[in-house]
């Protein structure tokens, strides 16, 4: 049993320390509540979709990267699933388990010990049809998730001047799984030329980390109690 605890734990208390503006030799048991954990999608084996060889898994880390430090700027406390490029499965107690399946009970085990008010998956899309573009938000099958989803969806469809609606999110794991508010972003089509520069250059990599920190104060300011 204390072999289990260590194998569950040890990666959420080292996420707590890397992610976290906690003083040297501090307990991370002193913040009483995490603002935001972001979900980086993918990693290691796993690379995601692709386009003109560029990974998924790297956008979203180089996103992921990005708004943790903008966010801990503005003195939030930010946890995130990763910070580097490797396997989420590889920390599972669950060996019996497929892949997939000990990655995102990883990230729910994660949300879970640090309870964030708000849970963020960060992906880019990718689809067929090559005119397809724009930022889609999917929501957590409840109303707090909801109002995180639209006002985050409004926001990059003003960068992006683009009309697209948040997509409820049945199908998926951690929306079924996570208490707390809870959406994944999907930042924009990889497949599609246009998207494929914004989600590729820095400068307005930046810009959409600017509009995703603007998003979420103004869901924390509209919506204090919901992730509470």
């Amino acid at each position: 049993m204390k072999k289990w605890l260590t194998m569950v734990f040890l990666p959420v208390l080292l996420l707590l320390f890397l992610s976290s503006p906690i003083p040297a030799g501090a307990d991370p048991s002193i913040i009483d509540s995490y603002d935001v954990v972001i979900d980086v999608g993918h990693g290691g084996v796993d690379g995601g979709t692709s386009a003109n060889g560029v990974l998924e898994k790297d956008l979203n880390l180089i996103f992921g990267r990005k708004l943790m430090k903008e966010l801990q700027q503005k003195s939030y406390h930010v946890g995130i699933t990763r910070l580097d490029d490797y396997s989420l499965s590889d920390d599972s107690p669950f060996p019996h388990l497929r892949r997939h399946l000990r990655d995102l009970r990883q990230r729910k085990l994660i949300a879970d010990a640090l309870k964030p008010k708000v849970f963020i998956s960060l992906h880019v899309n990718w689809s067929k049809h090559k005119q397809r573009r724009g930022p889609l938000i999917i929501y957590q099958v409840s109303g707090k998730s909801y109002h995180l989803a639209r006002i985050v969806q409004e926001h990059l469809n003003n960068y992006y001047k683009i009309d697209k609606h948040p997509q409820r999110g049945n199908p998926y794991f951690l929306m079924k799984h996570l208490d707390m508010p809870s959406i994944i972003v999907e930042l924009g089509y990889i497949s599609n030329g246009e998207d494929f520069h914004v989600l590729t250059d820095e400068q307005s990599q930046n810009e959409i980390v600017s509009v995703l920190v603007h998003a979420i104060e103004e869901y924390l300011l509209l919506y204090p109690a919901e992730g509470a």
